[in-house]
């Protein structure tokens, strides 16, 4: 009964080596979520639904979200339907300067169904735009049209396109249809 007491007492002492082997890296995140769904509201309304694969935060300074494992990011209408969709590999929130990069496979779609296709995004809170300097490539339809940089409302429903090259297809009763046939 003794040496039972002893054993008991004496595993209970804490070994501050394997304490300090299992203590985090400075830089590790706070926190870690896995198959999330975050739904941001302004007055009482939704806003945009973030799910992704991955969110890690940081809460301390500078204050950021990884997310990795895949996003999607869907822009809800005044009426609080779904409206633009946008999605990417992965994403960086910067909480303090109210902005959200997105990489790798970015996919934005508009109601109007406009598929904007490029590598970096990056979305500017504060102002509602979106933004990139990267090669971009919008199809409409049966119009593919190709730029390197854009400029756009936060739901994608206007845009702006820069350095624009492409092909556009025009219907035989449009003004410039009607020209090139008049030559």
């Amino acid at each position: 009964m003794l040496f039972l007491l002893a054993g008991a007492v004496s595993s209970c002492s804490n070994d501050l080596d394997k304490v300090a082997a299992v203590q985090l890296e400075e830089a590790s995140p706070d926190r870690v979520t896995r198959k999330a769904e975050y739904l941001y509201t302004d007055s009482g309304r939704v806003r945009n639904r973030l799910r992704a694969g991955r969110i890690a935060e940081w809460a301390t300074e500078p204050k950021k979200t990884e997310i990795s494992e895949g996003l999607e990011v869907v822009f809800f209408d005044a009426q609080g339907g779904p409206g633009s969709t946008l999605t990417a590999r992965r994403g960086l929130i910067l909480p303090g300067q109210n902005r959200m990069e997105v990489y790798e496979d970015v996919v934005f779609v508009n109601p109007k169904g406009e598929r904007l296709e490029t590598e970096q995004l990056t979305w500017d809170q504060d102002s509602a735009r979106v933004r990139t300097d990267k090669p971009v490539r919008i199809r409409r339809g049966e119009d593919v049209i190709h730029g390197n940089g854009l400029d756009a409302t936060e739901d994608f429903s206007r845009y702006t396109i820069r350095n624009i090259t492409g092909i556009l297809y025009l219907p035989a009763d449009d003004t410039l249809a009607r020209d090139e046939q008049a030559r």
